[in-house]
């Protein structure tokens, strides 16, 4: 096996598929990235059997065959190389040969034969997705993804159909909840039921959304999505099981309603939090008509206080939240103006976005 390609595509390949092999190294194979020579393409694959990817480049000089190599250690060499061309040549015993320019490098492989097969994906059936759709879906749920472990089923985001070719991505780990609606399909696939994605698979979907392009590929398959863009393909292995039912925590009715000035609202909540509590973040909101006060006190720091106006014509209310959650979300939410809904202190509150009706974030209450 041999080839030639440039170095700036073999580095943005590699680059991504870094971000995708196993870094454990509880299977030494997987630490590697397969590159597979037909004709005068390369595909170079990456996969830790949760998440994978190849992506087929033009080379020159070619002759077929294929090889394994450690991403890291090819990462760092490639990173260094020159603006020149770069020659790779499989020589006996599993060495690598890699020349560019002047420089030469001989490495050791790991036999393409013990590589995990990895999915047809050019027989998949794709269907159109709306690449700027996605990424507002996932930016604006997938920091509320549960990270504790043995929540599993909230590991991920929940990607659901709903009516009239509307799709719902929901993420929650139990003291949030984030989701929003959208068209996404211009055909819809056929769904039994929503999917969950996991978290990992999630960043590596969104980092291949950055691709510059209107549209993506998607298929969904045996507990598998496919992603396909720009000759370069993605599987994720969704999470098996049912999402746990999140509508059940959406309040039914909320009689409370305060208008905020975001920017206002979000350095506001920023400087009282810097004395709340390290760990539960909790802060006190007051709202009264016309003014909303937000407190937060620590016994080993100090307190703080800070009003801001708000349109507010209700009774006044005290209610307690975690200004960590708040804020993450304040900060993937591209408004001028909030909308707070909550009923008393001892229910959720909800925020959205003025005039956006899609997404909702739904925070649980805290005793303070």
């Amino acid at each position: 096996m041999k080839f030639i390609i440039h170095r700036n595509p073999l580095l943005e390949a590699l680059s991504k598929a870094q971000s995708v092999v196993e870094k454990k190294n509880t299977v030494p194979i997987l630490a590697n990235v397969l590159f597979a020579v037909e004709g005068d393409t390369l595909s170079v694959s990456a996969t830790d059997l949760e998440v994978g990817m190849k992506m087929n480049l033009p080379v020159e000089k070619a002759s077929a065959g294929k090889i394994t190599l450690s991403a890291k250690a090819l990462l760092d060499i490639v990173k260094e190389l020159p603006q020149a061309p770069i020659e790779i040549s499989k020589k006996d015993n599993d060495w690598v040969e890699i020349v560019c320019g002047k420089s030469k490098f001989k490495v050791v492989s790991l036999a393409a034969t013990e590589y995990p097969a990895l999915p047809a994906f050019e027989e998949k059936k794709y269907f159109d997705a709306k690449i700027d759709g996605l990424k507002e879906m996932i930016d604006r749920t997938s920091f509320a993804v549960s990270t504790d472990a043995t929540r599993y089923l909230m590991n991920g985001v929940y990607f659901e159909p709903l009516e009239k070719n509307v799709m719902r991505m929901t993420a929650t780990d139990g003291h949030r909840l984030a989701f929003m609606d959208g068209e996404v399909f211009s055909t819809m696939p056929e769904f039994k039921r929503g999917v969950i994605i996991p978290r990992k698979g999630l960043i590596e979907l969104r980092k291949f959304l950055d691709e510059g392009e209107s549209t993506i590929g998607l298929a969904f398959e045996r507990g598998y999505v496919f992603g396909h863009l720009n000759g370069s393909y993605l599987f994720i292995r969704l999470i098996e099981g049912e999402y746990p039912d999140y509508r059940q925590v959406i309040p039914k009715s909320t009689d409370r309603m305060a208008r905020i000035d975001k920017e206002t609202f979000h350095s506001a909540l920023k400087r009282v939090s810097l004395l709340a509590h390290e760990k539960s973040k909790g802060v006190k909101f007051s709202i009264a008509p016309g003014v909303l006060t937000v407190y937060s006190s620590n016994p080993d720091l100090g307190e703080a206080k800070e009003e801001i106006d708000v349109n507010y014509k209700g009774d006044a209310v005290s209610i307690g939240f975690n200004a960590k959650y708040l804020l993450e979300c304040l900060a993937v939410t591209p408004v001028e103006e909030l909308e707070l809904h909550f009923k008393d202190h001892l229910s959720p509150g909800i925020l959205k976005g003025a005039g956006q009706p899609n997404h909702t974030y739904v925070v649980m209450p805290m005793r303070i």
